[in-house]
């Protein structure tokens, strides 16, 4: 009989497994969007209040998605703080300033790759937004859909760049 042993290389031994970028990609995608979902169900109700901060709270979405595919949700909140006052100007926050306010709370992040994600996925997200428009025509009902999606396909991809971004 042969004896069985197991050959195990030096080489990777005590590394850490790095963060996949495609389950922060998935996380942070499921975020947004329900967060985005919410701001749009609360656009209707009349209460600017509530829809502002839920509005300011998608910025949190992809933080989040890279926390929970990292295994580390909760433990820094000054991302978490980052990514939602950078969320405070609609149309320059997922360009300019939420990956800079991301960055400037949390060094450990690549800005050039933190910006390159967002403007990805912005990018991604209105051509989602519009081919959804194309797609539903003239039913105004797309547009709180649309909203989620363009969202989504943001923080997907913005989580997805902070993942492969992160220097420990």
């Amino acid at each position: 009989m042969i004896p069985l042993t197991s050959a195990l290389s030096t080489a990777n031994a005590g590394a850490r497994p790095g963060t996949s970028p495609w389950m922060a990609s998935l996380y942070g995608g499921i975020a947004s969007a329900l967060i985005a979902a919410a701001s749009g169900l609360l656009l209707g109700t009349n209460m600017p209040v509530l829809y502002i901060l839920a509005f300011l709270l998608i910025g949190a979405g992809p933080v989040l998605g890279y926390q929970l595919a990292a295994g580390k949700l909760g433990q820094d909140w000054k991302t978490l703080l980052g990514g939602i006052i950078g969320f405070i100007l609609p149309i320059l926050s997922p360009l300019i300033l939420w990956p800079l306010l991301v960055w400037a709370f949390n060094r450990s992040f690549g800005l050039g790759k933190l910006w390159l994600g967002s403007l990805l996925g912005f990018i991604l997200g209105v051509a989602g937004f519009f081919a959804l428009g194309l797609m539903i025509g003239q039913d105004p009902a797309w547009v709180g859909m649309g909203w989620a999606v363009l969202w989504s396909l943001w923080g997907g991809a913005a989580a997805a760049f902070m993942a492969s971004s992160v220097n420990e």
